[in-house]
């Protein structure tokens, strides 16, 4: 074999021990943002959020209808295939003058005073899973910005499918036998935190704007219009213990296992017309909705 032969597999192999060690830089982006959305350690991890949520009706002023306060609680899931996060979802309806978590509501469209179903969404779990031919297209599917001292991930939803309460079924609770909605989500997070490898748990900021039709609980049947969810928050690295009190008060109360991230991959993941139709189907009439 000649010296240049020699010479070439000798580069070549080199070449590759250091892509090796450089790593693939599409997984690296992925577990950059996994870091950022739970803890590469398995802990579980609390993304805590408030905000309000608004009226939208044609011709018609906005109303400021709840303040509302709730947490994502996730752990990461390290499966042979890949990544999967487990998670839960909690958002409170709150009076929007006293913070207050409500039990019951008194509808300003309607004049009726309603019971209060909280969103408690379980699961809400997402899947993380990349063969070798779609990693490559990994900043598609998890896209960001580069804002100089920091990044925002960043996804926008527009989800449109039959809904799953139909109008004849449930005539005093959805608007449309579709369901249609908008949902944006935004984790900000320090380029210099990031850039730390060491750290399995990486601080972040959340915002969440969510454009949906009205919730069930109001009885609102079918008059126009729509809802605007909008909250911001951060990921609390004490996680459900650095939960505000009267959240952990209600939560330890109410929703105990709240208080936790899901143990197992189940499906479907739940939504407030998943869980309002589990709560009032007859073979589920013994369950309790949330107080």
């Amino acid at each position: 074999m000649s010296q240049r032969i020699i010479c070439g597999l000798i580069l070549l192999m080199l070449l590759e021990c250091l892509s090796a060690l450089a790593g693939d830089p599409n997984q690296a982006y992925l577990q950059d943002y996994l870091r950022v959305r739970t803890d590469l350690s398995k802990e579980d991890t609390v993304y805590y959020f408030t905000g309000k949520v608004y009226s939208l009706i044609p011709e018609q002023k906005s109303m400021e209808l709840f303040a509302v306060e709730g947490y994502h609680i996730s752990r990461l899931d390290d499966t042979k295939a890949g990544y999967r996060l487990l998670s839960k979802e909690i958002l409170l309806f709150e009076d929007h003058r006293t913070k207050e978590i409500l039990t019951r509501w008194r509808n300003p469209f309607t004049g009726s005073k309603v019971p209060v179903l909280h969103i408690l969404n379980d699961p809400v779990n997402q899947s993380f899973i990349y063969d070798a031919n779609m990693l490559p297209y990994i900043k598609h599917f998890i896209p960001s910005v580069d804002l100089g001292e920091s990044i925002v991930y960043h996804n926008e939803i527009f989800p449109f499918y039959p809904q799953i309460l139909s109008q004849r079924e449930y005539s005093d609770h959805v608007q449309s036998d579709y369901f249609q909605a908008a949902e944006t989500y935004e984790y900000r997070v320090h380029k210099a935190a990031l850039a730390d490898s060491s750290l399995s748990f990486v601080p972040a900021e959340y915002n969440w704007t969510w454009i949906a039709p009205w919730l069930p609980f109001m009885c609102m049947a079918d008059r126009e219009g729509q809802l605007l969810f909008v909250t911001r928050g951060k990921k609390l690295e004490g996680g459900f213990s650095a939960l505000p009190q009267n959240i952990q008060d209600f939560i330890n109360t109410h929703h105990s296992d709240f208080a936790r991230a899901p143990d197992n991959w189940t499906e479907p993941n739940q939504n407030p017309w998943t869980y309002f139709k589990k709560l009032t189907e007859p073979a589920d009439s013994d369950q309790e909705g949330a107080p």
